[in-house]
């Protein structure tokens, strides 16, 4: 059973011309590699921009062979919105209905390790970048003691984000602050 539908695709990114480009090729792929959808009507947003980024859109009322093929765009080009026009009333088989939500399972668990392993990532860096700035500090003051500033325009870093370190190290009894100035402890 043949579905008509509208869906908006979003595109957000710089500089303008790029995200034009970029949204008109992710359009002409749909029309390429997805056989089961038939594009009748597209509508494309001017860009509009959103602090430094630009915000592009397309609406498209399209065709699909059946469900399956809507359900498999949807996975494949990740609409932000979908509205069925016609049939206003749609009947799954079961067979159809469970690889559906078997699939959207497993998206959903690769979407969930992704984030997972993006987050161990994240932690390990976080690590690294604190051990690399305390180290950084550490060298500085084995030469000679010396104030926030010079820490923090040799880090290459601002006064406020080094402090954070440096409170840290006081705290652990690394270093020592004497009136205005940090040495090795």
């Amino acid at each position: 059973m043949e579905i008509t539908a509208r869906v908006i695709i979003q595109m957000m990114g710089a500089p303008k011309k790029h995200i034009v480009s970029t949204l008109k090729m992710y359009i002409e792929k749909i029309k390429e590699e997805h056989k089961g959808i038939k594009i009748l009507e597209e509508f494309k947003s001017k860009p509009k921009k959103e602090g430094k980024l630009f915000k592009v859109f397309t609406e498209l009322e399209l065709k699909a062979k059946d469900t399956s093929d809507l359900i498999w765009f949807c996975f494949d080009y990740m609409p932000s919105s979908v509205e069925v026009i016609d049939p206003t009333e749609l009947i799954f088989k079961a067979n159809d209905f469970t690889d559906f939500l078997n699939d959207l399972q497993d998206k959903l668990h690769r979407i969930d390790m992704n984030a997972k392993n993006l987050s161990a990532q994240n932690q390990v860096l976080n690590k690294n970048g604190r051990t690399l700035m305390m180290n950084l500090i550490m060298l500085q003051l084995r030469t000679k003691p010396v104030g926030i500033d010079i820490l923090a325009k040799n880090a290459g870093a601002p006064n406020e984000h080094l402090q954070k370190f440096v409170d840290s190290m006081i705290k652990d009894g690394k270093i020592k602050k004497d009136n205005d100035v940090y040495r090795v402890a």
